[in-house]
């Protein structure tokens, strides 16, 4: 028989995301197996697992729309064993959500923010081909004194707080009852360890925050606005990893051509003469100028493509878009004597 996910957590079909998840808080904190006595445990880890289950599905979005359209347990089955099951990870969520947590800040894990996010100018065509440049972005790094470890001469005494495990155990007194967990040891910050003689460059922080030179090759066909990102080349953390940068980039435009997608388009201007008689004219490209031949009655607005001299695909830069010129026949607004002479003699032979 399918289980009543509603009655479960105590709430109405028609409750709101954030009454169910007030319900929820409150009934697993009420079945958290830590408060169970020893003879009531297997029953509160049972329940505790049917609230978690419960609320995987109207806790979200999607999964509560099928469950109400008529989901079976069946169909959800894969919540419960996908959820997670780890009580004290669970509580721990939950503690950091209410006001309770920030009491015991000092025990918190740190989160810090690893990666940085710059923006980028190039130039139109090296957005096109491609550019390897040297940026200089300000970042924290590993002290290079004590090879990120914050002692001098790498020498180390057994933090005595945790007794070198890197973690304690804390207890918390809630409205629900004292409640025990295990922390990282902010006196070694988990490490187990504490310098003999703190490193004399970073004080033992073992971050350092200057400016660094990072080297870094866009791909061929990148366009403005879109984001690189270079991995490894954030902020480091005390644990040796290392964020990513996000560059976003800017392009200039240029002053011939504008580009829709990977292909590029610009405007070539000729006179009367040159469209009604025909010509040869050379004309630009993003790697060279090459000759065209306009033909005898070309109209303003006719257009010619030129294939493979666009942009590189971003995904395959051996296929290239093509390039767009579009003609336009200037009317002249002053003319010269002979000019107008001339234009006078043609206005006859139109007749």
């Amino acid at each position: 028989m399918a289980k009543d996910y509603y009655k479960i957590l105590e709430v109405n079909k028609n409750d709101s995301p954030e009454t169910i998840k007030k319900s929820y808080k409150k009934l697993a904190l009420k079945y958290h197996p830590d408060r169970a006595d020893d003879h009531k445990k297997k029953e509160f880890e049972e329940k505790f697992k049917e609230i978690n289950e419960a609320y995987n599905i109207l806790g979200n979005e999607t999964k509560r729309r099928q469950y109400d359209a008529g989901g079976t347990n069946n169909q959800f089955r894969q919540a419960q064993s996908s959820g997670r099951q780890n009580f004290s990870d669970i509580f721990e969520d939950l503690l950091r959500e209410s006001n309770f947590g920030s009491q015991f800040g000092n025990y918190e894990e740190e989160t810090p923010e690893l990666d940085l996010h710059y923006g980028l100018t190039i130039t139109f065509t090296e957005a096109a081909f491609g550019v390897e440049k040297e940026i200089l972005i300000k970042k924290d790094v590993q002290c290079d004194s004590c090879n990120g470890t914050g002692a001098q001469d790498n020498k180390f005494d057994t933090c005595k707080k945790c007794n070198g495990h890197g973690r304690i155990e804390i207890e918390q007194r809630t409205p629900w009852g004292l409640i025990r967990r295990t922390a990282k040891c902010n006196e070694c910050e988990g490490q187990g360890k504490i310098p003999k003689n703190k490193c004399r460059t970073c004080g033992g922080e073992r971050i350092l925050n200057r400016k660094e030179k990072v080297k870094i090759k866009t791909p061929k066909g990148i366009d403005n606005n879109q984001t690189l990102r270079i991995p490894n080349a954030g902020n480091a953390a005390k644990n040796k990893r290392n964020g990513d940068l996000f560059l976003t980039i800017k392009v200039t435009p240029h002053k011939i051509f504008k580009r829709e997608r990977f292909d590029i388009y610009m405007e070539l201007p000729i006179t009367f003469s040159q469209a009604a008689l025909g010509c040869e004219i050379s004309i630009p490209t993003l790697t060279d100028n090459i000759k065209i031949k306009i033909t005898k009655g070309t109209e303003s607005g006719s257009v010619f493509r030129l294939r493979n001299k666009g942009i590189p695909y971003l995904d395959d830069p051996n296929y290239l878009g093509d390039q767009y010129v579009n003609i336009v026949v200037k009317t002249p607004k002053k003319l010269t004597r002979a000019q107008a002479k001339l234009f006078e003699e043609l206005k006859k032979l139109d007749k």
